[in-house]
């Protein structure tokens, strides 16, 4: 049965590669190359929208092709943040990742503006049918046809995905350290496509000017999920920007729950969820406080003083975290 949260979603998923039967493997892959369909990895009503909105050439737009080049593996970042250019490479489309997991029993939720590279991690070249599988499952995952035993359960975890292993479940994650189920967790992304620090989001989809289908379907998801019953923990990497999603998508009230329940990463440029990682907003709030009242000096010892705290358990992500680990002890 599919979940209601997800229904919606689902769906919309489901229309995703229709040109190739809305499958992702091998002869799918082969004819997308065959084709030279740079715009394959989006989904057909993000492509009409995006021809509508700046015209059927779009793809030779800078700000578009750098997008299209990143998701189409023609453009990578390497470890020191330099572009590395393939222009010779076939075309190796990302499959669009919204989200992972599932609403009905997830209790932490991390708010992300766009997919983590989904194959950067490997230290090594993952040969083609492996990266076909992978892709294929993350297919099925969003689409809601990838079940466990029945139930739909976090696939990142489930596969072992690299960056999910690297930020999210490394011997200092949080997850470890209360011996959360990883199944307990959820990822939405602002953006549904792959992109990377030099090929990043088109700026007038940080503006609210324009708002792609797939935005909007996780904007409902998520203002749904607020307005049920159940206690989450939301993390958010881009906090103003999930901030003003809900100034413009939500009634006032739910935009105020969201802030005042809502934790932010201590540093945006250190993805790993630790104890020291991690912020309330209001403890964010009280850090660009101190940051305008001391001096660079005095700052940087109240900070390092904070970090310590955080490290022994003395902040608002430790007591939620361990309010949360206490009542689902007690429903079990």
């Amino acid at each position: 049965m599919m979940s209601e949260y997800l229904k919606e979603v689902n769906e919309f998923w489901e229309q995703y590669l229709s040109r190739y039967n809305a499958i992702y493997d091998e002869s799918t892959l082969r004819e997308i190359i065959e084709n030279n369909d740079t715009t394959a990895f989006l989904h057909p009503e993000d492509l009409k929208y995006l021809k509508k909105h700046f015209g059927d050439q779009f793809t030779e737009i800078p700000k578009f092709k750098k997008m299209i080049d990143f998701a189409n593996g023609k453009v990578t970042v390497n470890k020191n943040r330099q572009k590395v250019t393939f222009e010779n490479a076939e075309l190796n489309p990302a499959i669009a990742r919204p989200y992972f997991g599932n609403p009905e029993i997830a209790d932490i939720v991390i708010l992300k503006k766009h997919p983590e590279n989904d194959f950067k991690t490997y230290e090594f070249k993952l040969p083609e049918a492996e990266a076909i599988e992978y892709r294929r499952r993350i297919l099925l995952d969003i689409q809601g046809k990838l079940t466990f035993n029945g139930q739909k359960l976090f696939l990142p975890y489930n596969d072992r995905h690299r960056w999910f292993v690297k930020y999210l479940y490394s011997n200092a994650s949080t997850l470890k350290y209360f011996n959360i189920d990883p199944n307990r967790l959820m990822v939405i992304n602002f953006f549904p496509y792959q992109t990377g620090h030099t090929a990043g989001i088109p700026k007038d989809f940080l503006s609210f000017n324009y708002k792609l289908p797939s935005q909007l379907q996780n904007f409902e998801l998520l203002i749904k999920m607020l307005k049920d019953d159940k206690k989450r923990i939301y993390i958010a990497s881009e906090e103003e920007l999930y901030i003003s999603i809900f100034k413009n998508f939500a009634e006032s009230d739910i935009c105020e729950y969201l802030i005042d329940n809502l934790f932010v990463l201590s540093s945006k440029q250190n993805r790993h969820l630790t104890l020291c990682n991690v912020l309330s907003y209001r403890e964010h709030r009280t850090r660009l406080k101190k940051k305008q009242e001391l001096s660079k000096i005095e700052y940087y010892k109240w900070n390092q003083r904070q970090k310590a705290a955080r490290e022994t358990g003395d902040s608002d992500f430790y007591r939620k975290m361990k309010s949360i680990k206490h009542e689902f002890s007690n429903s079990n």
